[in-house]
């Protein structure tokens, strides 16, 4: 075949007997092979070989099952035969041995490395650490994507989400399975209950609770047969218990077949089916009622109740209620007892929801788009960089919206942030993140990045510092030097005071591929500058953030101290030069005047920790009524849905009056910074006032004014909030589109 890039893929696993994971490896392989791609097998071998060789798919035998030091040595030696006489390209290991293994042998060839985690491994004694995920991973569930985050760190956007994929044509209804009742002597007119799975310790609990309550089955319904299908370590002991029943009660009502590579005929024959995971996902295909029960715990007999926790735990009852005895014959009465037309309409919702939900191609979709982004030499989509790993709520939450925004438009957006604290900035994005001020580090991953996006917020300014600007210029220009197509996403700009400062921001911007900006003023600043590339203005991306729903905020407040039925005042204000003790003092003395007056309760909401919980502080002490300081570092969300329970908001902080705004919520600007005046006049609202003017009476008029209008302004902020969103949204398809390009 042509050998077409990432078209050659070795599976490797401990084993290739019957089992979930086993199965879900063969189905894949043998799709994959559909699909045109050339697959290689490499295991200690087992019953699914002879399923290899008829499909002409290459098994090469490992001894990857065992971790004795011999077998360890030989195991490496032949992987690394395989890998180069077959041309792997793509190496995806199934299981823990075999990916500790394969990352070996990946530290010094040339091959991209992927693994699935099928299940949950032990970490304790160190095991963690001698675990290997790959460059990529895929779990088969989103608990075990959870897993892995939580006990590995595994980066989620490292991280894909599959199914196992069911061949519905082999696993039908139609299924032929006359030769296995005459195999085990099984009688025509009998309810026959199959249950299929490993007989390991670890697998075949609820075998021995089937055998437990067969006396009570057939006190139901005498005409029945257990079937119970598998092998294991657990067998004999098993069949000892099986075999006690049926002498006790004089007749063969539980027949135990051992390992089989025909599970498709046993589901097919089954009436009711009770298992997990893969073989409850095969008898579904086959339209059967089933029960779903395994060693993980208990979901029951699978309907549309059950849709969403069989899906979430794939259909494995990880975290659920344990099985029992008395639970697992609760449901087996209740299938046997009902009619013919119930139990069919069960069993045809299941087959409905494996044609939705589990394909074979969906399964191998799946694992190709996986494997396409670990082959990628460009290994982000874009990075990015702002004022991130600060603890400044208004940053933070301009990346958190900008990063929902882009994943709207691009499910899999691969995106590196630089940032002052990247392991805090994986955690709570689950993205790729670096040092912003490791330099060599940001030269050779913004290198691995299809573009640059120059994130929101106010970074093209010197009124902070010199300092800043040239950092974030220099990092653009590293950048256009890589010949990466940069965009500045919804920016603000300016003041820019410094004449050299001016040119180099002019030199920078005529560069740059794409200008979008968040307010007209900025515009208006990059015009006389003598920018003349074309720029755009959408939107602030934190204006699309609905926030956390009331309930939720207003369990936040009482955890602060403010009851359900007060009406609140937010305040957000920080350190300014100039904002000496006299400007506090005339603060207070207004808010104290307008929160009597309207029945407010005051909350100052910081908006950057810890810096603005000290002076938040100060004002609140010196105000004669109670007030409340929100000390708790809450995400752009909680932050969002707090500011939707105030009656209005003292905006300060640019970003607390773009909250208020999301939330259709009045607020009063105090403009220290061209900014918040200008974000005030983009929103269009008057009620801003400048902090070298401020003056109590003035601030007491404009909260009159704001309260005396209060729903007219709500209702100018709901129609223009619509258009906003869409302007933010617009932002992101023009990134998409540049990424694409």
């Amino acid at each position: 075949m042509k050998n077409e890039a990432g078209k050659r893929i070795l599976m490797t696993l401990t084993r290739f007997d019957i089992g979930g994971a086993e199965t879900h490896v063969l189905e894949l392989s043998l799709e994959l092979q559909r699909m045109g791609y050339y697959v290689v097998i490499a295991s200690n071998g087992g019953v699914y070989e002879k399923n290899l060789a008829h499909a002409g798919i290459p098994h090469y035998k490992v001894p990857m099952h065992s971790k004795k030091p011999a077998d360890v040595k030989k195991s490496l030696r032949l992987l690394k035969d395989i890998i180069r006489n077959e041309n792997i390209e793509i190496v995806h290991a199934h299981g823990r041995i075999p990916a500790f293994l394969c990352g070996i042998l990946n530290r010094k060839m040339d091959f991209t490395f992927v693994t699935t985690a099928h299940w949950v491994f032990d970490t304790s004694h160190g095991l963690k650490y001698i675990t290997n995920w790959g460059q990529k991973v895929i779990a088969v569930s989103e608990d075990i994507k959870t897993y892995l985050i939580d006990n590995y760190h595994t980066n989620p956007s490292d991280i894909y989400v599959t199914i196992n994929g069911i061949d519905t044509n082999k696993f039908s209804k139609e299924t032929e399975f006359a030769d296995i009742m005459e195999e085990f002597s099984l009688e025509q007119n009998t309810k026959k209950i199959v249950y299929i799975s490993r007989m390991d310790s670890d697998r075949a609990l609820v075998a021995f609770q089937l055998v437990e309550i067969v006396p009570e089955l057939i006190k139901l319904n005498p005409d029945i047969e257990i079937v119970i299908v598998g092998g294991g370590d657990v067998f004999d002991e098993l069949k000892k218990k099986a075999d006690a029943v049926n002498n006790a009660l004089g007749k063969r009502y539980i027949v135990l077949t051992g390992g089989r590579t025909d599970i498709y005929k046993f589901a097919a024959l089954s009436d009711i089916f009770v298992g997990v995971s893969r073989s409850a996902l095969e008898a579904m295909a086959c339209e059967k009622p089933v029960i779903v029960a395994g060693n993980e715990g208990y979901i029951g007999i699978f309907d549309h109740d059950k849709l969403e926790v069989s899906i979430d735990t794939n259909f494995c009852c990880r975290g659920l209620e344990p099985s029992t005895p008395g639970t697992l014959l609760r449901d087996l009465k209740i299938l046997l007892t009902n009619s013919a037309e119930e139990n069919a309409g069960l069993g045809a919702y299941s087959r409905e929801t494996i044609l939705k939900n589990y394909s074979l191609s969906k399964m191998a979709g799946d694992c190709i788009t996986m494997y396409n982004a670990a082959l990628d030499e460009k290994k982000y989509d874009a990075a990015v960089l702002g004022y991130y790993g600060f603890s400044n709520s208004g940053d933070e939450t301009l990346l958190y919206a900008m990063i929902e925004n882009l994943k709207k438009e691009k499910k899999d957006m691969r995106l590196l942030v630089l940032s002052k604290n990247p392991k805090e900035t994986e955690k709570l994005y689950g993205v790729h993140a670096i040092n912003r001020y490791n330099i060599p580090k940001v030269i050779s991953e913004i290198k691995k990045s299809r573009s640059f996006i120059f994130g929101g917020g106010s970074l093209i300014q010197d009124v902070t510092s010199d300092k800043s600007l040239w950092y974030y210029l220099y990092i653009l220009k590293l950048a256009l030097s890589a010949h990466l197509p940069v965009m500045l996403y919804a920016n603000g700009i300016g003041p820019v005071n410094g004449e050299k400062n001016r040119e180099k921001v002019r030199e920078i911007l005529n560069q740059v591929n794409l200008i979008t900006l968040r307010d007209e003023d900025s515009l208006d600043e990059i015009k006389k500058m003598g920018v003349v590339n074309e720029a755009l203005v959408t939107a602030d991306p934190a204006l699309t953030i609905d926030g956390i729903d009331s309930q939720c905020a207003r369990k936040i407040l009482m955890d602060t101290g403010i009851s359900n039925n007060e009406k609140i005042l937010g305040i957000s204000i920080r350190n300014w030069k100039g904002c000496d003790g006299e400007f506090w003092d005339k603060l207070a003395k207004g808010l104290d005047e307008v929160c009597a007056k309207y029945g407010l309760t005051p909350l100052c909401i910081p908006l950057k920790h810890p810096e603005d919980i000290a002076i938040s502080k100060t004002v609140a002490s010196k105000m004669k009524a109670k007030s409340y300081v929100l000390e708790r570092n809450c995400s752009a969300e909680e932050i969002v849905g707090i500011v939707g329970e105030c009656q209005a908001v003292v905006a300060m902080r640019l970003h607390s009056m773009i909250y208020a705004s999301a939330k259709c919520v009045p607020a009063i600007g105090i403009s220290y910074d061209p900014k918040v005046s200008g974000f005030a006049k983009y929103i269009g609202t008057p009620h801003v006032i400048d902090v070298e003017k401020f003056n109590s009476q003035e601030f007491i008029q404009q909260a009159e004014d704001v309260f005396t209008h209060r729903e007219e302004i709500e209702n100018n902020l709901n129609q223009k909030i619509e258009e906003f969103k869409e302007k933010a949204g617009l932002t992101a398809k023009m990134a998409i589109k540049l990424i694409e390009r």
